[in-house]
């Protein structure tokens, strides 16, 4: 199906978040990316838009920029990032937006992402007939840390995850915390977003 006049196949989107909005402290926060320009957290922002991203180089070396920077705060950071593999996840991601979606979160009218939301649909692998969303990564970057700004971004790419997945019928929204920092902070944040736990994340270190 041509989702080419959906809401999250490019056309911007505007956040309502308002004051008092909880700051999660998890979905992981970025460290400084070198050499760029970070955006100034202080500022009082009115809009927060999110998009899906779009088929081009600019997007890929946006989302490159932040899903790297969030690779290296999680306890998989002692793996080599490949861009190889980032760039054939986003070019699967942009070509297939049916099954696929990368959220994108500006600030007002900046183009530069401060934000992302990496997210798929597929059958449950013992049923038929129905979707279910995963949210395999919701990122902000750590110059929004410890402001109003960084939970409405938060919670902007929340609100757009609930809409992709409505626009494609899913029946169940599934969020995957697996990198390994303030999964408490984490468990709060989606809990006040209305999520239930149904189950945890192990690892060994081998």
């Amino acid at each position: 199906m041509d989702r080419s006049n959906s809401d999250l196949s490019g056309r911007e989107q505007i956040a309502s978040g308002g004051a008092g909005e909880t700051v999660p402290t998890n979905v992981v926060r970025g460290s400084d990316m070198s050499g760029s320009k970070q955006p100034d957290a202080t500022r009082n922002s009115g809009r927060i838009l999110v998009r899906l991203a779009r088929d081009s180089e600019a997007d890929f070396n946006a989302a490159f920029d932040l899903v790297r920077d969030a690779h290296n705060r999680t306890i998989f950071r002692d793996i080599p990032f490949s861009e190889r593999k980032a760039r054939a996840l986003f070019d699967k991601v942009v070509r297939q937006p049916d099954q696929h979606g990368l959220l994108l979160a500006t600030l007002n009218e900046e183009e530069k992402p401060v934000g992302f939301a990496s997210l798929n649909a597929g059958e449950y692998f013992l049923g038929e007939g129905a979707l279910v969303c995963s949210v395999t990564g919701l990122y902000y970057d750590s110059s929004l840390s410890g402001t109003m700004l960084a939970g409405k971004v938060a919670l902007r790419l929340m609100q757009a995850i609930r809409q992709w997945a409505k626009e494609r019928n899913c029946s169940h929204i599934l969020v995957h915390v697996t990198n390994g920092i303030s999964a408490a902070e984490s468990d709060q944040f989606f809990r006040r977003c209305g999520l239930k736990t149904v189950g945890g994340n192990y690892v060994e270190v081998t």
